[in-house]
Formats: structure tokens, sequence, C-alpha cells
């Protein structure tokens, strides 16, 4: 099971269109952590799990999902009401209540991911406003119920994987 998950894109329609066309037929879902600043029924929102950030319309997303997808529980919330750039302490407790095996970020644009109490937290960096990499990052996310092993690689724009954030997990279901 793969999925593209990226987060504050901040209007970069484009790109996101572009995203969407490059891994149209490689991934099964995608999600959006918040601030597309892009309104739901546009096109290039289309087919992503998204939440409100603290820079969308307000009301034109939930501020958090919950998706099962293919066997996985992933939280999805921007972050800026759990207080991340604080600490990610509240978001992890979120995953906890929610009994996510994944829970995916935004809001700080720092790109990383951790491993937390048996859950994978993901933070795909941003695509427009980096604030830890030179470039924009989005992650794809591939997981293999077999091995029960998770890989989240870090790319750039331009699909170049980025090593410093990519990182191997095993996942307890």
């Amino acid at each position: 099971m793969k999925g593209l998950i990226v987060s504050d894109t901040h209007g970069f329609t484009h790109e996101l269109a572009d995203l969407k066309q490059r891994y149209a037929n490689q991934v099964d879902f995608m999600i959006h952590c918040g601030d597309s600043e892009l309104q739901p029924d546009c096109s290039e929102m289309e087919g992503f799990a998204a939440v409100e950030g603290n820079c969308d319309y307000p009301g034109a997303y939930p501020n958090e999902c919950v998706e099962k997808i293919g066997g996985l529980t992933f939280l999805v919330a921007h972050g800026h009401l759990l207080g991340v750039r604080q600490s990610p302490a509240r978001l992890c407790y979120r995953g906890l209540e929610a009994k996510a095996n994944v829970v995916c970020f935004g809001h700080t644009h720092f790109a990383g991911t951790f491993q937390k109490d048996g859950m994978i937290v993901i933070n795909p960096g941003s695509l427009r406003l980096p604030r830890n990499y030179r470039e924009g990052t989005f992650v794809i996310f591939d997981y293999d119920p077999k091995q029960k092993m998770a890989q989240v690689t870090y790319h750039t724009f331009d699909s170049e994987p980025v090593a410093a954030f990519s990182k191997s997990f095993e996942l307890e279901k």
C-alpha cells in the first residue's frame, strides 16, 4: 500500500496538480495535512483526505480526520490546534486516542518522522515554504503488510529522494 502525503502547499495549485498527476497510478491514497489555501471542491484537492490548516478558509475542511486505509488507521491533523510548534506530545496523545498507526501533520514546515508509542508520526514538511531544507518536500508512504514494515521516503518537488529525512519503521498492528 502506497500513499502521497503533502502539507503546507499554500496555494501551489500547479505544483499540487503536477504531483497528483505524476503519482496518480502509483499511489493508493493521498493525504493533505492542511494549509492548502484551496477550496475542497477544486480539482487540485480532489482525492485528498484533507484537513483545515490555520491559513485555510475557516470551515472548509475538518480540523482532523481519521481514515482507515489498507488495514492501518491514519490520524490527519494540521497540528496548530494541538500545539505542535511547542511539542508533539498533544498530537501523539490524540493519535493514541484515535488508535492510530500513523499520524500525519503539518504546520511547522519542518520535514521529519519518528515513531512514538508504536505510531509513525510524519510531517511531510512544506512543498512551498520549507524550514529545515532548502527545497520543498513531500512524502511517499509505502507499507508492506506481510512484513509489517513502513518506508517513509521524503522527496523534493522533482521527486529526488531526501535520505536525511527518510526512515523505515516496523509497525505492530
